[in-house]
């Protein structure tokens, strides 16, 4: 028996290869189906099973194309209703893969329709648990994702109480030396106190997670109002993903042939764009602040480009996209995939040689201090989330990165704008997301915010 786990840094996510006797099966794997189906060549495999643990929102799943490719049997929840042909799992069912069996339960919580795959080995042993957003490692799934979306729909405190519930089952059912493979490690919005590692056992998570000890220790509506409470905010495009995932996506090579590439961006192209159209410029933040395309939204191309654009962009909204060379372009489609937003992508530009805007104006740390000493002249904008420290400039106005762009109108004027984050990266997207908006004078306090908790 051979146990592949695949790691998508960007997502902090996991899918899992399972490979006996010349079956395998392949569980949660990410949009990129290439490395599940290079193992099975590589070894000689012939994959028979597809398996979803639960429609995933942070991430759109190979699954389906991979079983097209293969003639692999999908699996999932009965109660998932999956668009394309799967055969429904109910509690204690069993796939059989070579000699291991993989054997379904029903774990509820994140999900309504979630199911864990426990592996039993050769001799019949409980080898391994694949949890998908149920348990986490040092923690479990949120339950706020799924009341307005998906086959079924359940509000956060329902969702809570079937954690509950689920966690007191399984940790009775699961054996201590059973292995914890989740979908996710630290990273992941899917939860909020994720620890760094890759895999785990029952029995250290019975002693070393706060959820599954909570769960054990307190009553329900204690357990309700701690899981519900202090989670990460929730990306645009998690409800679009969960309906992606359930209608079966396209294969990562099909999505990738669909992309409109437009060359490079000069100023007879740029004369073409329809600048009705959202631009999303996906270069440093300090090529951006030397010139852009006026009306351009900057969001710095690095592990976190993909969250960040289905934070900020719309699941429906269209937009083009600009990146400044051929290794920036493969890179951001890989992260443009791996969320499902190649749909609405009206094309992509590989290098800039046109500009027609400069800005925002980056603060020095001389003058990031001047103006925390006298901020009356200015509107300060701080697009942390609203639970992270005290603000850091006094009177200035909290609205997290992922509204800005709803709460424009919300804003003083007649005053120039700074805007800050916890490092810079942010206050990026958020200054150029002003300045596109037509906010005036537009200031970043970039890395010189550090200079600010002096």
């Amino acid at each position: 028996m051979i146990v592949k786990q695949f790691f998508y840094e960007p997502l902090a996510q996991y899918g899992y290869a399972i490979i006996s006797e010349g079956e395998m099966a392949v569980i949660d794997p990410g949009r990129d189906d290439r490395p599940y189906l290079e193992l099975a060549k590589a070894t000689g495999a012939r994959v028979v099973a597809s398996c979803l643990t639960h429609p995933h929102a942070d991430f759109v799943s190979s699954y389906w194309a991979i079983a097209r490719q293969t003639g692999a049997q999908v699996y999932a929840s009965e109660l998932i209703g999956l668009a394309v042909p799967y055969k429904g799992l109910k509690d204690g069912d069993e796939i059989r893969v070579g000699k291991v069996t993989l054997k379904a339960y029903l774990t509820p919580g994140h999900s309504p329709d979630s199911i864990t795959y426990v592996l039993y080995d050769e001799q019949g042993r409980e080898y391994a648990a694949f949890t998908g957003d149920w348990l986490f490692i040092g923690d479990v799934g949120r339950a706020d994702l799924r009341a307005e979306v998906g086959h079924i729909q359940k509000q956060r405190e329902d969702q809570a109480r079937d954690m509950y519930h689920s966690l007191r089952r399984m940790f009775q059912l699961l054996q201590p030396a059973t292995l914890v493979y989740p979908a996710h490690g630290a990273g992941t919005l899917c939860g909020k106190a994720l620890k760094s590692f890759n895999s785990s056992s029952i029995g250290v998570e019975r002693m070393d997670n706060w959820a599954v000890m909570m769960a054990h220790q307190v009553d329900e509506q204690t357990f309700i109002e701690a899981l519900t409470t202090g989670q990460p905010h929730v990306p645009k495009y998690f409800s679009h993903s969960v309906e992606l995932n359930r209608r079966g996506p396209t294969s990562y090579q099909e999505a990738l042939n669909g992309v409109n590439v437009l060359g490079s961006l000069t100023a007879e192209a740029a004369a073409q764009i329809d600048r009705q159209v959202l631009l999303i410029d996906a270069r440093p933040a300090d090529l951006f602040r030397q010139g852009h395309l006026r009306g351009s939204i900057n969001i710095p191309l690095g592990k976190s480009f993909g969250t960040w654009l289905g934070s900020i962009v719309s699941p429906k909204e269209p937009y083009y996209l600009i990146v400044g060379s051929q290794l920036a372009y493969e890179s951001a489609m890989e992260q443009v995939l791996a969320i499902g937003y190649e749909l609405n992508l009206k094309g992509v530009f590989i290098g800039v040689q046109y500009s027609d805007e400069a800005g925002p104006e980056l603060l020095s740390k001389k003058e990031a201090l001047s103006l925390k000493a006298d901020p009356n002249g200015y509107i300060v904008v701080d697009v942390r989330d609203p639970d992270e420290d005290e603000p850091l400039v006094r009177d200035s106005i909290r609205i997290r990165l992922t509204d800005l762009r709803e709460r424009l109108d919300e804003l003083p004027t007649g005053k120039p704008i700074a805007v800050h984050c916890a490092g810079g990266y942010r206050s990026a997207i958020g200054s150029s997301i002003l300045l596109a908006a037509g906010k005036g004078k537009v200031y970043d306090f970039g890395e010189s915010v550090v200079a600010l908790r002096s």
